[in-house]
């Protein structure tokens, strides 16, 4: 049995459907169903377009999606439509968010809370889901998904900022690895969504000062954003200007969100004796070349950060009490049959995008 608002789920539906790769196009299709794990329906009323969104499309993501047609999309806002019977804790018309994965709720990494590890990783039978990676996203006027990916969001904030709410979680993810102190110098490497979050974080985590090292275009935006001093990632003395910034020692910590060869290594190099990298960017190889030697003698923590788990609600009240904007990186809304238009606009880079929003 489902609770839903009367007539609130039409029988069909516009999405973006993925074919293969580089091969999608608008459609019309059936609306998703309930079952017993894919438990709510919401109405899609804002998404965005994410970084890994490309790499989806174009057939350059191994295992997203598992198979073909597909809806992808995964950074999304919406309103709640329809619940399953099995559901007590959201009815229709919750405001909502929802964060990408959904653990199998039982293997030891679940277990742990750490449900972004799950050990039954894109096991369907055991209840595990990634939305718009191993499952349809919201790249669709509506979305079915399980309930424990979903959180409310103040009616303060628009669908806008709330689709963002994930990806500030991520970044989160990659700050709270990063042992922020009060008073410790911060370097952000990386300027694009996940480290002008990033460095956010770090402000409101009391750190004494935030090095910004991006692209010349975004700097003065994370500046704006908190960033004491910016450094292009151009330069080739940034190692050096950062040393200098920091009298010689280099930063406690380093938030690394650009995912280069480059940006690794200099990580090492800028990290002070015992300090701590926390990394979020993904290198386009596993095999990444860095100074092990100086990680060992050093006693420089390496932490990787996958996403987030349990960081959904904390994104959402720094949103909400001001300590974090993430309107700011809005640069461009499209109508959602504009779709095209939009994903050219991403990917292109155009006008300075940096995220691109979709209203339906």
């Amino acid at each position: 049995m489902a609770v839903e608002v009367e007539d609130a789920v039409p029988d069909s539906m516009k999405a973006i459907v993925l074919h293969g790769p580089g091969d999608w196009s608008m459609e019309t299709i059936s609306s998703p169903e309930l079952d017993d794990v894919e438990n709510v329906i919401c109405k899609v009323n804002a998404a965005s377009i994410c970084g890994t969104d490309p790499k989806i499309f174009g057939g350059h993501a191994e295992g997203w999606p598992p198979e073909f047609p597909f809806i992808p999309g995964h950074e999304w806002s919406g309103e709640i439509v329809e619940v399953h019977e099995n559901v007590s804790r959201f009815e229709p018309g919750d405001r909502v968010f929802g964060e990408t994965h959904s653990g199998c709720g039982f293997c030891e990494m679940c277990r742990r809370g750490r449900y972004n590890l799950c050990d039954n990783y894109g096991d369907f039978a055991t209840g595990h889901r990634q939305i718009g990676h191993t499952m349809d996203g919201a790249f669709a006027e509506y979305v079915s998904v399980p309930a424990d990916s979903l959180y409310r969001f103040d009616e303060s904030l628009s669908w806008q900022e709330a689709a963002l709410l994930d990806v500030n979680a991520i970044a989160l993810q990659c700050s709270v690895r990063g042992n922020v102190d009060p008073g410790d110098d911060v370097a952000v490497i990386g300027t694009g969504t996940v480290g002008l979050l990033c460095l956010q974080h770090a402000v409101a985590m009391g750190a004494g000062q935030v090095i910004a090292i991006g692209s010349p275009a975004r700097n003065p935006l994370a500046e704006d954003l908190g960033a004491d001093h910016t450094i292009s990632y151009r330069d080739d003395d940034v190692v050096e200007q950062v040393r200098d910034l920091t009298g010689g020692t280099g930063v406690d910590v380093t938030l690394e969100a650009a995912g280069s060869e480059a940006s690794f290594q200099q990580s090492v190099e800028i990290t002070r004796k015992g300090g701590t990298v926390s990394l979020d960017g993904i290198p386009k190889s596993d095999y990444q070349e860095v100074q092990v030697g100086d990680i060992v003698k050093q006693e420089i923590d390496f932490r990787g950060a996958r996403a987030h788990a349990n960081k959904a609600e904390a994104s959402a009240r720094l949103v909400e009490n001001g300590q974090t904007d993430v309107e700011s990186l809005i640069t461009h809304e499209f109508d959602f049959e504009d779709f095209e238009d939009a994903f050219e606009t991403f990917t292109e880079r155009k006008d300075g995008a940096i995220k691109v929003a979709l209203n339906f």
